[in-house]
């Protein structure tokens, strides 16, 4: 803290403006509020960026109040259950948003309208519900979804509209991918990824065409990967340009494919 003090009082204004970005919005006002006169002036004149990593009551009493809300563009929250009571939609220019400890009960009411990247780590027992909440909020591109296990039911349920998210993201220790649900919900779908896929090529054949999926990544497990391949291919005939699929059972090369396509 000492540091940050001594920089103030020998760095000139533009120096401090572009050091400030790399930094969340608590420490600069540990740092600098007692230090620097019109702090707060400062960073509104200066249209800062300002990333948030705490959502909690001292951000809302004593930090949120100094900010201009529309310089704030990333909110981490480390523990949904202890946010305070802040509205997100406020942010407006908030792009990136992470969300931890995520259940139906603590969901948020509202969220920055321009939102592109959405990162969730959800408990297991809610992943279903919370996943289908995320794909209907408005002008998502990426969503990386976060959970122990990841299967998801009622595969053939259409949701009240079709989803914007254009790069999908499964992180989990046993996940299970249903093809049926994203085609029938994310039309724009164009890059696919997920950790320990269990069983990736056993679906239902016959299922329809992903007409923009460029992507596909997958680190499996208990994979037959010539018959994946040729799953894949079907399923996404006329987009597909990069496959990439690993057996992560087996280390031998003949286990890990990387396809091109042109």
């Amino acid at each position: 803290m000492t540091e940050y003090r001594n920089i103030s009082n020998i760095l000139c204004t533009d120096i401090l403006l572009e050091l400030f970005q790399y930094f969340y919005v608590d420490e600069l006002f540990n740092a600098f509020n007692d230090t620097i006169h019109y702090f707060p002036l400062l960073l509104k004149n200066g249209n800062v960026q300002l990333h948030v990593r705490h959502v909690d009551s001292h951000f809302r009493k004593h930090i949120m109040p100094n900010i201009e809300r529309n310089n704030v563009i990333s909110v981490r929250i480390q523990n949904m259950y202890q946010m305070a009571p802040v509205n997100l939609g406020e942010f407006n220019q908030v792009h990136f948003l992470v969300l931890h400890n995520v259940t139906e009960l603590n969901w948020p009411d509202n969220f920055p309208k321009d939102l592109k990247y959405l990162t969730i780590y959800v408990r297991s027992k809610d992943r279903h519900k919370i996943f289908k909440k995320a794909l209907i909020l408005d002008n998502i591109k990426r969503l990386e979804f976060n959970s122990t296990f990841l299967h998801f039911h009622d595969c053939n349920e259409t949701l009240v509209k079709p989803s914007t998210i254009k790069h999908l993201v499964f992180n989990s220790q046993r996940c299970f991918i249903n093809y049926e649900f994203l085609l029938n919900n994310m039309p724009d779908l164009q890059s696919l990824k997920s950790s320990n896929t269990y069983y990736p090529h056993r679906t239902k054949t016959n299922l329809g065409i992903f007409n923009r999926l460029y992507t596909i990544d997958l680190d499996c497990k208990h994979i037959d990967i010539d018959v994946m391949i040729l799953f894949i291919i079907d399923v996404s005939r006329y987009s597909l340009r990069q496959c990439r699929l690993i057996n992560v059972n087996n280390s031998l090369s003949s286990y890990i494919a990387d396809v091109l396509i042109s």
